[in-house]
């Protein structure tokens, strides 16, 4: 019998791109894939499953269509198309053309419509209809010879409903749906209905009466007041709603069933654009039926594609071996110190690297092959239980986990010691994804690992910075692989210990992570190698991940007393503060940290001009707040307020309370992977949101100091981003500026204002250190007003003045944004990219964000290669030349050290060189300012 499916095909790219939203998925290109990759996945699992006769993809298209002109908000809740999604929907359509299916759609009529006529056609001939979609709608069209195919949490399963399976599920029969939403409505399409009629009083209604028309003529006969009611006024709104709710099956379609044959794929664009989305797993499936047709002749040889979106442990080929004792120790390490790469991964007690046991180590030096040492919690205080090179003690865990001791004779710190010849042999390959976090752990027992030469993590990081780059995440994309999650382990809140985890499970678990971690290395050391990005991977991001486990180790000395001092102060101050706006509120009952009823205070009792107002009132954020503080002296204390509190906890009582117990250190956290232009920031503290505009804010730069008689070195670049706006846009007349010496500020001020360079005033030079700036990050007449406090005329005319001064800066701002849209991104000096897929979005706001990124990607990621290619040249100088003092901390274009007497002149001096030779700005020189100092701001 002839069988026919219609793709409704609009709501199942809704439905795979909610589904894939947080996958992070991207194209080499940078542009967005994740919805293309679910929907693929639901097609091809359609495929293995069904064998039909027709198929046809059909979709709605942008116009209006019939019903809008009856109703004028028909559909007028529905939120913008996602910007993300626009990119994809060309790919789509792409993929079903290279796959044979037709492509369906109608100005002036919906998906709805088609389908509808489609399947009437069919019907009436006898045909099996299936039509695909979770749109509730077309429960309409059920009959004997049409149903409805619901796709269900997996990509392969579908629910099929026919008449009766409708009947259960909504009430009534498939030919009185309509008649049931002409009294409910369908709030997704904005179809009003009657109201204050739900389902619950619907279905009795009309299988009392049949319809919305047998309703209404037994009017009179329904007893309940209220509903009788309810449906006398909306009366008019009931029978509008069947009619947009009614699906037309006789479209003058152009297309007619018998066009709705599959045709034989195209094998070459398929693979072509599997592997330009880089769905490699997709890529092999397809592989391997594209000599045939979709239909019959290639459905055969689909038999063997996994039916879920991703492969798992459970369907893959693997060799997982679990060890716990020191024969099974010394055979794996037979097998494994020969291999020229080794991946490495650590199961812990926690995701504290300064405090946490390890519970176990996972090596694998081959694919589909690893190893899970298992250890045994142990008790640190025993005599024998040091570390050689470590400077810390590992800790004691209070816990009970005797029913893990039992499984192994293992102690971590054995285990280190082992694999230690491995680990630091400079000749082998390591490889480990997110690897300083492991590396700094392992530093702690005693093991330097050395090279950490290729970090998955880190890998994508180079080829687009704003992908996902954990391990599930690059295993979907990459491998179309689901790992483990930690949460099949110890439960959705976490809270549980890998040391209470059935030593099996954690093997299998933990075993998984190093053996995908070395597939995905292989497959994007060939991707960056690709990409032309490997050098500068190798050179760049993977090298400064070992500086930064020094860097973490080192830690920081902080002053509790100062910070104690510092907190006083505060306390008074917010007091006082408290009284101000109390007194000019002229009530004291309400929350100053409220924003709702700080709003509530200003805009209605106060009557201040009123901004525009949000969900939970009227805003008060910072802009708001600045605007009014230039009359109204209220505005101005709470936001003081606000700043005195933020300082207060976020960091004077803060900082005390992260001080490591055993070291008396701070040890931040640093983030190789987060900024999209390449610069680190850090977590724990935020070191890169310390205030140093007000006084208060320096003051707590000056609780970090250096361990006690040492001195602190502040090394820092001097407009290190200008200079690098200078070199790459080539504006000689701000190249000469910079050789000459001169305050770059000062000359752009003296250009702009017309005056002599001597004769520049503060504020003017502030107006131009702004201007400075602001052009570098993209920043309009409309920003520059804002921020300048002037009209968006002066700040206009301040900026084609400045372009008149620097021309080359125009021009350059052009190029660059001409590139990310021919490109499709943009990239710096030393070839780090980064991808803007919604530069040429119709979106006007998202459109200016994504070119103004783009202006200031070149110039903010050149300074932050700079600044990594020096903090690697130093750590290697300083371990070459046995220097005693440490590199501590890197802020923006700073580094802070912490220096040992008798070393400050020859670290001042190397610091200094290599800073200002680490990369090369042609003509445009480069100064990097130091100074000493007891503290951080006295250093600085």
């Amino acid at each position: 019998m002839s069988t026919a499916i219609f793709i409704d095909s609009m709501g199942i790219v809704f439905r795979a791109y909610h589904a894939m939203s947080k996958s992070g998925f991207k194209a080499p290109n940078g542009e967005p894939t994740g919805a293309v990759f679910g929907f693929i996945n639901i097609i091809t699992a359609l495929l293995e499953k069904e064998n039909p006769t027709y198929i046809a993809a059909v979709f709605d298209t942008s116009a209006p269509t019939f019903r809008h002109e009856k109703y004028e908000l028909y559909k007028a809740n529905r939120q913008e198309f996602p910007e993300e999604l626009i990119p994809q929907m060309p790919r789509i359509k792409e993929f079903l053309q290279a796959i044979g299916i037709p492509i369906l759609e109608l100005p002036g009529f919906e998906a709805d419509d088609i389908i509808g006529t489609l399947a009437h056609h069919a019907s009436q001939k006898g045909y099996e209809v299936r039509c695909l979609t979770s749109d509730k709608d077309y429960f309409q069209l059920v009959n004997d010879h049409v149903k409805i195919m619901r796709p269900g949490k997996d990509s392969s399963e579908y629910d099929i409903y026919g008449k009766q399976e409708v009947k259960d599920k909504m009430g009534v029969y498939p030919h009185q749906i309509i008649d049931l939403l002409a009294l409910i409505g369908d709030a997704s399409d904005n179809i009003p209905g009657v109201k204050g009629i739900g389902e619950k009083t619907a279905q009795p209604l009309i299988e009392a009466y049949g319809s919305v028309e047998g309703i209404y003529e037994n009017l009179h006969a329904i007893t309940r007041d209220t509903v009788r009611n309810k449906l006398a006024d909306g009366r008019d709104l009931a029978f509008l709603s069947k009619e947009l709710v009614t699906i037309h099956t006789e479209v003058p379609l152009l297309t007619h069933l018998e066009d709705c044959k599959p045709i034989m794929a195209d094998a070459v664009k398929v693979d072509q654009l599997l592997s330009l989305l880089n769905f490699n797993t997709l890529r092999r499936k397809w592989a391997m039926k594209t000599s045939g047709t979709v239909n019959a002749h290639s459905i055969d040889t689909m038999q063997e594609l996994a039916p879920a979106l991703f492969d798992t442990v459970k369907n893959r080929k693997h060799d997982y071996v679990l060890v716990k004792d020191t024969f099974s120790l010394q055979l794996m390490i037979h097998e494994i110190k020969n291999a020229p790469s080794i991946c490495f991964d650590l199961e812990t007690t926690s995701l504290d690297t300064m405090n946490c046991s390890i519970v176990g180590f996972a090596l694998s030096s081959k694919v589909s092959k690893a190893f899970f040492v298992l250890t045994k919690d142990e008790d640190m205080n025993s005599e024998n239980n040091t570390f050689s090179e470590s400077l810390f003690d590992e800790p004691k865990d209070s816990c009970n986990y005797q029913h893990i001791h039992d499984q192994t004779s293992l102690t971590a710190i054995e285990v280190a010691e082992a694999l230690k010849p491995i680990l630091e042999d400079p000749s082998k390959k390591k490889i480990a994804q997110n690897g300083k976090f492991d590396a700094l752990i392992l530093k702690r027992y005693g093991v330097k690992v050395h090279p950490l030469s290729f970090d998955p993590m880190l890998a994508s990081y180079v080829l687009n910075p704003d992908n996902l780059h954990g391990m599930n995440a690059l295993s979907k994309q990459w491998l179309s692989y689901e790992s483990i999650p930690i949460t099949a382990l110890i439960g959705d809140k976490k809270n549980g210990s890998m040391r209470d985890v059935e030593p099996l499970k954690l093997t299998e678990y933990a075993a998984e992570d190093a053996d995908i971690t070395l597939e995905l290395a292989h497959k994007l050391e060939q991707k960056l190698d690709e990409q032309g990005l490997l050098d500068f991977a190798i050179n760049v991001e993977f090298p400064l991940s070992e500086v930064l486990v020094d860097m973490e180790f080192n830690g920081i000395a902080i002053d509790t007393k100062g910070l104690a001092d510092i907190s006083l102060h505060i306390k008074t101050e917010v007091q006082i503060l408290k009284e101000k706006i109390y007194h000019e509120a002229g009530i004291s009952d309400f929350n100053i940290d409220s924003p709702k009823q700080v709003g509530e205070i200003l805009f209605d009792k106060l009557q201040l001009p009123k901004p525009k107002k949000i969900k939970n009132g009227y805003s008060t954020d910072v802009n708001v707040l600045t605007e009014l503080s230039e009359s109204y002296p209220i505005a101005g204390y709470i936001l003081e307020h606000r700043q005195l509190q933020k300082l207060q906890n976020t960091y004077v009582e803060s900082l005390p309370r992260m001080v490591n117990s055993r070291t008396g250190r701070i040890h931040t956290t640093f983030n190789q992977t987060i900024a999209g232009t390449g610069r680190l920031s850090s977590v724990e503290p935020n070191l890169q949101n310390i205030p140093i505009r007000s006084a208060l804010g320096r003051s707590i730069r000056k609780a970090f100091v250096p361990a006690k008689g040492n001195s602190m070195l502040s090394a820092d670049y001097s407009q290190v981003e200008l200079r690098v706006m200078a070199h790459v846009s080539g504006d000689e007349t701000l190249i000469q500026a910079f050789q000459q010496g001169l305050d770059i500020h000062s000359a752009t001020a003296a250009a702009l204002f017309n005056v002599a360079l001597q004769d520049v005033q503060s504020d003017k030079r502030r107006i131009a250190k702004t201007v400075n700036f602001g052009i570098m990050y993209g920043q309009g007449s409309f920003g520059l007003a804002r921020q300048l406090g002037i009209s968006r005329h002066e700040s206009k005319q301040i900026i084609e003045q400045y372009f008149e001064r620097y021309p080359k800066i125009k021009a350059y701002m052009d190029q660059t944004i001409l590139h990310a849209k021919t490109k499709g991104y943009v990239e710096t000096l030393m070839g780090r990219r980064r991808y803007f897929p919604l530069i040429e979005s119709n979106n006007h706001n998202i459109r200016q964000g994504a070119e103004r990124a783009a202006i200031n990607m070149p110039i903010q990621g050149a300074a932050a290669d700079m600044m990594k290619l020096a903090m690697i040249a130093i750590h290697k100088e300083m371990k070459k030349q046995h220097f005693s003092s440490l590199m501590m901390l890197q802020i923006h274009d700073e580094l802070l050290f912490d220096v040992v007497p008798g070393e400050e002149e020859d670290l001042k001096n190397l610091v200094k060189h290599i800073m200002e030779h680490a990369m090369s700005l042609g003509n445009v020189p480069i100064l990097v300012e130091t100074g000493f100092g007891s503290n951080w701001e006295e250093a600085h």
